[in-house]
C-alpha cells in the first residue's frame, strides 16, 4: 500500500469550534481540543491511498472541565456513515480508530466532533482520498424471478409467500425448510393491523444496514466483503423501508441441500402496507456472486 502524506499535520477545521462560550459566571468556556498523534503509522492529515487498505487515525480530545462526547463520522458523496458516537466524561481521553479506506475510487472526509459538558464543541477533519477499488469475483443484478416477477417478501399471515431463498432467488411458504428462509416476515398476530415491515431469518442469516455505499456501485466480491466491514454491527431482524440497502450475510449449511456461504448485496424497492387482506409486501432487488 503507497500512502502519501498531502498535507503533514495540517487539518481543516470548522471555524464554529473556535467559538468561545460564556459560562454561568461570565467568564469564557474554551472549546475541547483535539490533537492527531503520529502512533504506529497512524495518519494525522489528508492522505491518498489505494482502496480498501488499513488504516488508523488516534487522537487525543481535552478539555478545561470534562469532554463529554466523542462522535466520528466518514462521508463520501453525501452519504454519511456513523463511525463512533461515545460518552467521555473525562478531562482527556485517547482514542484510536482502526478502520479501512473506501473500496472504491472516492473521496472520504472523517470528521471528529467533541463536545465538552459545557455544551461547547470542536470539530477538525481528514480527507482520505482513494485511488483504486477492491477486486473480486463479479456479481450479477436480479430483480425478477424466472416468472418475471418482482421479487417480494409478502406478510407472513396472508395468503402470499412471506419467505425467500436469497442465493437461489426463490419464494417460500410457511411449510418449506426454515434452513433455507434468508428472509422471513416476521409479523405477529397482534400486529395484524399494523403489518411493521419487518424482516428476520430463520436459518442464522445477519443483516448490516448499509449508509457508505450505493447498490449500483458495489461490483463485485471484494466490495460486498468491504461493504460488510464497513457498516457497523449485525442484526437479526429489521423494520425496512423504501430506499434502504442492506448487506445480508449467510451462513454454509453442509446437510442437504448443501449451501455455500455467501454475502448479498439487497435494495428495497417499495414497502406497500394494505388494509384489512393481509397483502402488505416488501419489494427488492438483489446481487450476488455470478455462479
Amino acid at each position: 500500500m503507497k500512502v502519501k502524506q498531502i498535507l503533514g499535520f495540517s487539518i481543516l477545521a470548522i471555524s464554529s469550534a473556535f467559538l468561545l462560550n460564556s459560562c454561568g459566571d461570565g467568564t469564557p468556556n474554551p472549546a475541547p481540543g483535539i490533537d492527531f498523534i503520529a502512533e504506529g503509522g497512524s495518519i494525522t492529515g489528508d492522505v491518498t491511498m489505494d482502496g480498501d487498505k488499513a488504516f488508523s487515525i488516534v487522537f487525543n480530545v481535552t478539555d478545561d472541565s470534562k469532554v463529554k462526547t466523542v462522535e466520528v463520522k466518514s462521508v463520501v458523496n453525501g452519504r454519511i456513515s456513523p463511525q463512533l458516537d461515545t460518552t467521555i466524561n473525562k478531562a482527556s481521553a485517547k482514542i484510536k480508530l482502526s478502520r479501512k479506506s473506501y473500496a472504491a475510487i472516492a473521496t472520504e472526509v472523517w470528521t471528529i466532533t467533541v463536545t465538552d459538558d459545557k455544551g461547547s464543541s470542536t470539530s477538525k477533519s481528514i480527507t482520505v482520498t482513494t485511488t483504486s477499488a477492491a477486486t473480486g469475483d463479479p456479481i450479477s443484478s436480479f430483480d425478477k424471478d424466472n416468472a418475471g416477477d418482482p421479487f417480494k417478501v409478502w406478510n407472513f399471515l396472508g395468503p402470499k409467500p412471506g419467505s425467500f431463498n436469497i442465493l437461489d432467488g426463490i419464494t417460500l411458504a410457511s411449510g418449506d425448510p426454515a434452513t433455507e428462509k434468508d428472509i422471513q416476515d416476521s409479523v405477529v398476530l397482534a400486529e395484524v393491523s399494523q403489518w411493521p415491515a419487518r424482516w428476520t431469518s430463520k436459518n442464522g442469516t445477519t443483516f448490516k444496514k448499509v449508509t457508505g455505499y450505493t447498490y449500483d456501485a458495489v461490483l463485485n466480491t471484494g466490495q460486498l466483503e468491504a461493504v460488510w466491514n464497513a457498516s457497523g454491527s449485525s442484526m437479526k431482524s429489521m423494520v425496512v423501508n423504501t430506499g434502504d440497502l442492506y448487506i445480508a450475510n449467510i451462513l454454509a449449511k453442509t446437510s442437504a441441500p448443501a449451501r455455500l456461504a455467501g454475502k448479498v448485496l439487497v435494495y428495497i424497492i417499495d414497502v406497500k402496507k394494505t388494509t384489512g387482506d393481509n397483502l402488505d409486501y416488501v419489494q427488492f432487488k438483489f446481487k450476488k456472486k455470478t455462479l
